[in-house]
């Protein structure tokens, strides 16, 4: 593989594994100006928390130092003492450059020629300063990913297992990411089809470091990139007993007509016997099956159909098969910190909750549709680790009728990407296919979207105590087919929602069934505000207004607080915990924090600068 392609993907990755270290409070990070064309600064990570101890800052305490474009967003300024320290440090920030500190006499030159005139303005700087005892080095170019790991996580005394698996996560998403640069998917046009917009992801996640990681679990192989089509599998069968299995609902009859077609392709019948129940599952976990369940009858591979990958790669489209239905199926690999598995608690609160909750929910139906989950099925070994392996969920998918309600549908994650095959390849594909061409033009977009995203989503957590998982991935914008405006959202996914139970069950007289210990549940509506900030304003809409180059003159915030303010009623708990000015930060979700405590189903959180108030930079 080209070393451009190898060079641009550790980039990548260390960039957010730096934006995560640097957010979370992991390290502290000051920033510099530099009178340089293009760069406005740089940020001097250090291992550690900066306090008056500590300085003159060491070569040995230095863990990287970064040109950015523009001055991120500093901490409050009563947490200022050194300087002007970083709160929330964005891959977007960054000039695709990282330097690692080495000693002057006897460093080797790590591929800098191109970049000594940076690197020579940006040392002039920190000799000038007092703060720094940094007189006897040089600045390599950091080459890996996992050079900066190392560094930071032997000097925090990380568990040696753990900090080997993080570092195998970190090369697999390298791996990935530049087989993603080297092959990248065709740029999507308005006109293209729901599943296209799908599996046009180039990068993914905008601050995840695993944001491209495929981890495939034993006793799978390990697929090398382009070896395995994750977007184009197939699906295979097995049946189990009946008394091993915990069915939500009509599971059976919701199969049906994938094993009538898998039957009718194969030309024969796919017996089962009155005792068993056929599971479809994805070809990936077949090797799974067989090393997990003894109880397990595979069926021959000729009974097989072809698969379209949506985003996630275990929600498939099983084409000819479904109108308006699709699966949701077990995959025994990681993608970013979670094995895609499904729980058992997912498998029996999703259809569940669909059947029970969403009816009652407050929320405007013209302008959002909950893909409901209609029936689900998980075996009933006791070790929930092990029944993840063997699940299925049936879930209703909107797009394959978007037609018929002129509508095109495209997943949101989508439309910030770019570096497509191509003419305008560098273009995010919501400049290019919207046509928005000038500032005027972004920000009426811009807010369209957000005040029908907030009116699609607000009012069940404002009123019910419940917060979807709103972020990219998990909304679907729908768009009139010939004008192209935002006419509403649908929502899919149950794993990540968070619900107040006390306030569900005063508003609705609806009690939430679920499973005990299950993620979603909130002990506070302020836990569930956290979940909600996170999803919409942390992630969602910082990538899209950064991406319209509305985040930096800190219009496309305006636009945000604007719309919150007419949206949140003054009276209501949120219009403080979000809009006060005294809540200089909010709770973050913390990947880093969460991947080195080996979590990802219950979240961890820090204290991030809060985006809401953000003006722009200076």
């Amino acid at each position: 593989m080209s070393s451009k392609f190898q060079d641009r993907a550790h980039f990548a990755t260390t960039a957010r594994l730096l934006s995560c270290l640097v957010t979370e409070s992991l390290v502290s990070a000051l920033y510099l100006p530099v009178d340089l064309s293009g760069i406005s600064g740089f940020a001097v990570i250090v291992k550690d928390k900066i306090s008056a101890f500590t300085l003159p800052l060491q070569p040995s305490t230095i863990l990287a130092v970064v040109p950015l474009h523009h001055p991120p967003i500093f901490k409050p300024d009563d947490a200022n003492t050194f300087g002007k320290e970083i709160g929330l440090l964005d891959p977007l920030d960054m000039v695709a450059l990282v330097f690692e500190v080495g000693d002057s006499g006897n460093s080797p030159d790590s591929g800098l020629s191109e970049h000594e005139g940076i690197a020579s303005s940006v040392l002039g700087v920190l000799r000038g300063d007092d703060r720094f005892a940094l007189n006897e080095i040089k600045l390599n170019k950091s080459m890996d990913v996992n050079s900066i790991w190392n560094n930071f996580s032997s000097s925090h005394g990380i568990d040696p297992a753990i900090k080997q698996a993080i570092a195998e996560e970190f090369m697999s998403s390298v791996k990935w990411q530049a087989y993603s640069y080297e092959h990248p998917p065709e740029a999507p046009l308005f006109s293209s089809s729901s599943i296209a917009w799908e599996q046009s992801i180039v990068e993914g996640h905008p601050t995840h470091p695993m944001h491209k990681t495929r981890y495939f679990l034993p006793p799978l192989p390990d697929y090398a990139p382009g070896s395995f089509d994750l977007l184009h599998p197939r699906l295979r069968f097995i049946s189990v007993p009946r008394n091993n299995l915990k069915i939500t609902y009509d599971f059976e009859a919701l199969t049906r007509p994938v094993l009538k077609m898998a039957s009718s392709k194969a030309g024969k019948d796919l017996h089962v016997d009155e005792d068993r129940v056929i599971i479809p599952v994805h070809e990936l976990q077949v090797p799974h099956i067989q090393d997990k369940f003894s109880d397990a009858h595979i069926y021959p591979e000729e009974y097989n159909l072809p698969l379209l990958a949506q985003q996630s790669l275990r929600s498939v489209v099983v084409p000819d098969a479904y109108r308006g239905l699709h699966l949701k199926l077990g995959v025994g690999m990681k993608l970013t910190s979670a094995v895609r598995t499904i729980s058992p608690e997912s498998a029996y609160l999703g259809p569940r909750f669909s059947a029970q909750v969403v009816p009652v929910l407050i929320m405007d139906r013209t302008i959002v549709t909950v893909a409901r989950e209609l029936a689900s099925v998980v075996h009933s070994n006791p070790n929930g680790e092990i029944a993840k392996h063997c699940a299925a969920l049936v879930r209703e998918y909107h797009e394959d009728s978007a037609e018929d309600r002129n509508e095109r549908l495209i997943v949101c994650t989508a439309l910030v990407e770019k570096g497509h095959a191509g003419v305008d390849k560098d273009i995010p594909s919501v400049t290019r296919v919207f046509g928005l061409d000038t500032q005027e033009k972004r920000l009426q977009w811009l807010e369209k979207f957000v005040a029908i995203f907030l009116r699609a989503f607000l009012p069940p957590m404002l009123h019910n105590g419940v917060a979807f998982e709103c972020h990219p991935q998990n909304c679907v914008a729908r768009f009139d087919a010939q004008t192209k405006e935002i006419k509403g959202f649908i929502i899919r996914d149950f794993g990540g929602l968070r619900v107040h139970p006390e306030t569900l069950k005063s508003t609705t007289g609806v009690d939430i069934d679920f499973m005990e210990g299950h993620s979603i549940i909130a002990s506070t509506l302020d836990d569930v505000y956290t979940r909600m900030y996170h999803t919409i304003i942390h992630n969602h809409f910082q990538q899209l207004i950064r991406v319209l180059d509305l985040h930096y003159n800190g219009l496309g915030w305006a636009i945000v607080r604007d719309q919150l303010r007419q949206q949140i009623p003054r009276e209501h708990p949120l219009y403080d915990a979000w809009l006060s000015p005294a809540r200089k930060t909010l709770p973050g979700k913390c990947f880093m924090r969460m991947r080195m405590s080996s979590m990802y189903r219950f979240h961890l959180h820090g204290p991030f600068p809060n985006l809401i108030h953000y003006t722009g930079a200076d």
